[in-house]
């Protein structure tokens, strides 16, 4: 019996969703009012004269495929459902329904994607498919979260509320109606309060809840807004049915003649059916066994005339899904021969250049051996004489290419290795000419002059024991040695030119750092052109940092300057190249050659160690050599 005391509810429901968005951007303007006043028109003569809504229909729907406005259409297929609902024609306002819902996804129009599945969702609810009403309305509240139109949350919550009462869950039932009214509440929509009231009050009588019954009907006669006849009707049952359980004969007889007389005024089946079964009980109580059986016939009447519209449109809507399915079947089907035959023609197509391509080579491997023979013939003389010569030059060549290779790497030692030191004297020097030092700065300067002389004069040996041992090719003697060690006595070499720039020398060195296996005088040329190249491009008053990282079996050496850095486009060359390298000028005006990190890379592949340069223009370099462990 529940289920026809929502009809009334449905109506206003569809009524309020049936505002059209018409796009203005794309027609002109009297294409847009024109189509928007025959839809009021179709919605207005739905109710009394259906045909003539049907032709307002036909007209807006034919003037929205003119100006080719899929979103106009849209508007025109689903105030279309709405029409042929309130007429009872579920089967054709579901077709209308959907077809909207499809245009609308096309347009991206989430408004009315949500509003054409409330249609549906309505149509499924008055057959009794509840489950899958609560289904569609739940779509529809997360459309409205997502687009933030939370007032039009209310009507649906309403929606879900006489589906969970037609399931007997009463508790969900009265949540979603709390939520519509505290919306109601917030966004002041009068006839959502009615609506509530009037459920709300259905509610408390499923619930045995007479007197709050009473109560929430009430509420709906007595509101400020006067109710529509339909709310009038749903308020005055729900007030007899609750009299009666409270043995309020009297009162119960008054608002049940009140509920039959607002029905057969809207000559709803629905409501006619359930208020004539409501006065057969009340008459029965009363003892009028007369106008009870009067009363209990005309609800059964209404009942058969119910059952029979509902049945037909059941089987309508269900012929309606199988097309459907039928019709999504054959498409799938379509597809999936459509795909089949497209990888068919890829694979006719793929064997043809296949086939073509195997031809192709096959010629050319033809082609090419048949050369290969003449080739061959010729060659074979010719090179029997060309590798007598061959032999005789390459003995020559290797002979030559040591001496210079010796003669070349000696001195690019002798002038990288020198320039330092000498570079530190000069320096001193300079200050001593400039005479701005006073006599006890003079003492440290002669002392540190006489070091800077004795440490040269070590380095100079050391060169040239190096390369005394080199006169027969480059060899490589590597030993274990203690590299920050060894790199503490390079920065003392240098620690005068880096006071003459106050440059800091921060030497972060580690205790327990393994020994390295390198050759010595390999190191100290290594050593002397990094440290030399980073005090040279780092600015004045800057810092250098000198850290290690131990990784398995690697020592890791990281110079870090903070300097003028190296552009993008050379440092992928400073990478590659083992070959000599423009220097550029460093911040105090510096010059060199260019050898001295080709040296280094050299020297560094030799002991099987490795160089990594990182750099940001403007913020300095980072050099990082990569030793094995002397215990490896």
């Amino acid at each position: 019996m529940l289920f026809y005391r929502k009809i009334a509810f449905i109506i206003v429901c569809l009524l309020l969703l049936s505002t059209s968005v018409l796009p203005a951007a794309v027609l002109q303007e009297d294409n847009n009012e024109q189509i928007e006043q025959l839809l009021e028109e179709s919605q207005a003569l739905a109710y009394d004269n259906f045909s003539a809504a049907l032709l307002k229909l036909q007209e807006a729907y034919d003037l929205s495929k003119e100006v080719e406005d899929n979103l106009l259409t849209a508007e025109v297929l689903y105030t279309s459902g709405w029409v042929y609902y309130v007429k009872g024609k579920y089967q054709e306002s579901l077709i209308h329904f959907n077809e909207g819902l499809s245009l609308f996804k096309q347009q991206d129009a989430q408004k009315g994607v949500a509003k054409s599945l409330i249609g549906t969702g309505l149509v499924i609810q008055a057959i009794d498919r509840h489950k899958e009403a609560i289904a569609l309305f739940e779509r529809v509240l997360a459309i409205y979260t997502t687009i933030k139109m939370p007032e039009r949350k209310a009507p649906t919550y309403i929606n879900l509320a006489i589906s969970y009462i037609e399931l007997k869950n009463y508790i969900k039932a009265q949540e979603a109606l709390n939520l519509a009214f505290d919306l109601a509440n917030q966004y002041d929509l009068e006839q959502i309060k009615h609506h509530y009231h009037n459920k709300a009050g259905e509610v408390a009588f499923q619930t045995g809840q007479y007197q709050a019954a009473v109560k929430h009907h009430l509420a709906v006669l007595e509101h400020a807004i006067e109710p529509n006849d339909w709310e009038k009707s749903y308020a005055h049952a729900g007030l007899a049915q609750a009299y009666l359980k409270l043995n309020a004969i009297s009162k119960a007889e008054f608002h049940g003649l009140e509920a039959l007389a607002f029905a057969e005024g809207s000559e709803s089946l629905w409501e006619l059916e359930r208020n004539t079964a409501i006065l057969a009980a009340v008459y029965a109580a009363k003892g009028a066994s007369e106008e009870a059986y009067k009363q209990l016939k005309e609800s059964q009447k209404y009942r058969d005339s119910l059952y029979d519209l509902k049945t037909l449109q059941l089987v309508n809507i269900l012929q309606l899904e199988e097309k459907e399915n039928e019709n999504k079947r054959l498409t799938s089907e379509v597809a999936l021969k459509e795909s089949e035959l497209q990888v068919t023609r890829w694979q006719l197509i793929g064997l043809v250049i296949l086939a073509l391509l195997l031809l192709f080579i096959l010629f050319l491997l033809w082609k090419n051996n048949r050369q290969k023979e003449i080739f061959a013939k010729e060659l074979a003389q010719k090179n029997k004489t060309i590798e007598h010569n061959q032999e005789l030059i390459l003995k020559r060549n290797i002979a030559l290419n040591k001496i210079n290779a010796n003669k070349d790497k000696f001195f690019a030692i002798i002038s990288h290795d020198l320039r330092a030191p000498m570079l530190s004297i000069k320096q001193m020097l300079d200050l001593v000419e400039q005479g701005v030092l006073d006599i006890a700065d003079s003492k440290n300067l002669e002392h540190e002059l006489k070091m800077q002389v004795e440490k040269t004069l070590v380095m100079i040996d050391n060169l040239l024991n190096w390369s005394q041992s080199q006169l027969d090719g480059i060899l490589v003697k590597p030993i274990a040695i203690d590299l920050p060690k060894t790199v503490a006595e390079i920065i003392e070499i240098h620690q005068v030119s880096a006071d003459f720039k106050n440059i800091a020398i921060i030497h972060k060195a580690v205790a327990e750092i393994p020994l390295i296996r390198v050759d010595s005088g390999h190191l100290s040329v290594i050593l002397h052109n990094l440290i030399s190249n980073a005090i040279k491009f780092t600015y004045e008053g800057k810092k250098i940092f000198i850290e290690y990282r131990i990784t398995p079996n690697k020592v890791n050496l990281h110079i870090r300057d903070q300097g003028m850095g190296i552009a993008q486009d050379k440092l992928e060359p400073l990478k590659q190249t083992q070959e000599q390298i423009l220097s550029s000028i460093g911040t105090a005006m510096e010059t060199g050659t260019g050898l001295g990190l080709m040296l280094v890379k050299q020297f560094l592949k030799l002991n099987d160690a490795q160089l990594d340069v990182q750099s940001t223009p403007g913020e300095g370099s980072e050099f990082i050599l990569s030793f094995n462990m002397a215990n490896r």
